[in-house]
């Protein structure tokens, strides 16, 4: 899973608010500073926001820091979603909002909200699970989700109670009371935020007509343009399964599709794959083409796809398939078998 940089823009900025130098934290995960990410940069794996969060636990000594981080100021500065909910009519559709536009930002919501004949409720379930990290991120999720109800009016009243799996911090119960209100249970199966259903459609003071509309259109913008994206990945596996045996780089990949190569890379990034992946991908599905066909000696494939010799080949391949080139192509099915000495 890949995520976009902004979820490590707002965790560091959370850091300098808060008093620490967000540097060291970035740098432990291969990033040297936060202005050296760019919200519409390349996404990158899920992996490295949780070594981010684990080095913000202990540059903070704070292994609670994820109730800070989920109503920090440094949300607002941020991405398109914080703008939707500060001016939005009312509180479902900031969770509609919510539901629609996360993937800008994820591959899912991490809020998801419930409707039974037993109430309503928010089930939060982030994208980094297990461990501190893990903690981390549930914990900024609900105290984000219990801010947007506050934000709708919501009281420790109207906030039934809210649900957590791992065991009570003893150490920070206070803080926990503070953020949540009194009913916290723990040791539970799940995150889930239980709430009066009253707040869900009730109008919000707030709301801005002209201020929603605008932000509304900013994230349907880039939405449109991420979903413009999708295709990307078809239109260059096609342009690279025509250029063999020619391995494009992606400035050509680029120029051939009439687009820069960091939006190439950006792009790609969206979709979780790379340049270098589809190449891959192309050459294993013409390796397979051209041993199922059995008409060409292995030496001649490894050629013809790139490769340096028949060795790194193989070794490609088995680790495509899990079975060396001659082993697959004696198992293809009825298609001609080719024997050659490059065998």
């Amino acid at each position: 899973m890949r995520i976009a940089p902004v979820n490590l823009k707002t965790l560091a900025y959370a850091l300098d608010i808060e008093g620490f130098d967000s540097r060291p934290v970035l740098q432990q995960c291969g990033i040297e500073s936060n202005e050296a990410l760019r919200e519409d940069g390349e996404w990158m794996p899920v992996g490295v926001f949780d070594r981010m969060m684990a080095a913000a636990i202990e540059a903070t000594g704070d292994p609670a820091f994820g109730l800070v981080v989920g109503r920090s100021l440094a949300l607002m500065k941020y991405g398109v979603i914080t703008p939707l909910v500060v001016s939005t009519p009312s509180l479902r559709q900031a969770l509609e909002d919510l539901g629609r536009f996360a993937r800008l930002a994820l591959d899912r919501s991490e809020i998801e909200l419930v409707e039974s004949g037993q109430g309503v409720h928010l089930l939060v379930q982030p994208v980094v699970h297990g461990g501190l990290s893990g903690r981390f991120r549930l914990e900024q999720v609900a105290t984000s989700a219990v801010q947007m109800l506050r934000f709708a009016g919501a009281t420790n009243a109207s906030i039934h109670h809210v649900d957590f799996p791992h065991a009570i911090p003893t150490e920070h119960e206070a803080r926990y009371t503070s953020t949540f209100g009194p009913r916290i249970n723990f040791d539970r199966k799940e995150c889930v935020v239980r709430f009066d259903p009253a707040l869900l459609d009730a109008r919000l003071p707030s709301h801005d007509p002209v201020a929603y509309l605008a932000a509304r259109a900013r994230a349907e913008s880039a939405l449109a343009a991420l979903h413009a994206g999708s295709n990307l990945a078809d239109q260059v596996r096609q342009w690279l399964l025509g250029a063999f045996p020619r391995l494009p780089t992606v400035a050509e990949t680029a120029q051939h599709l009439g687009m820069n190569e960091r939006s190439v890379r950006r792009q790609l990034a969206m979709l979780e794959t790379t340049h270098a992946d589809l190449i891959q991908e192309c050459q294993r599905l013409m390796a397979e083409r051209w041993l199922a066909e059995g008409k060409m000696p292995l030496k001649q494939i490894a050629e013809s796809l790139g490769f340096s010799s028949v060795h790194s080949f193989h070794r490609a391949f088995r680790r495509w398939v899990g079975l060396t080139p001659s082993a697959w192509r004696e198992g293809s099915g009825d298609n001609p078998r080719a024997t050659s000495s490059a065998d």
